[in-house]
């Protein structure tokens, strides 16, 4: 039986908007897209994740892991403060558990959504 290969492909510069670098990656998996998460970064600051979407047949399998730990190494690259996980739902519980083991805060933001910052990320 052949095993899963996970390949990230990843353009860090997307978009560019004020001092903001737009981008996007994506997590393939034996040639099928498994995921994507995209966000922006403001280089010595904070890098900053809006959403992050693994296919549903493939979560559980570390996926998500990978795109994360792959993101805080690009923040600690250009030098970001803070990693920041933007609008999880509060009822989210499979995300909260994955995010807290990483070692980020809640910032509760609304009654139904939490923020997490790692800092250092």
């Amino acid at each position: 039986m052949k095993a899963n290969v996970l390949q990230l492909k990843a353009d860090w510069q997307y978009e560019e908007s004020e001092h903001r670098q737009h981008y996007v990656i994506e997590a393939w998996l034996d040639g099928e897209l498994a995921g994507r998460a995209y966000g922006w970064f403001q280089p010595g600051a904070e890098f900053v994740l809006e959403k992050i979407e693994v296919d549903r047949a493939q979560r559980s399998r570390g996926y998500g892991t990978a795109v994360i730990e792959q993101l805080r190494a690009k923040a600690r690259e250009k030098g970001c403060r803070e990693f920041v996980i933007k609008g999880v739902r509060a009822a989210n519980t499979r995300a909260i558990r994955l995010y807290e083991s990483m070692g980020a805060q809640p910032v509760r933001t609304s009654d139904t959504l939490i923020s997490f910052v790692i800092a250092p990320p």
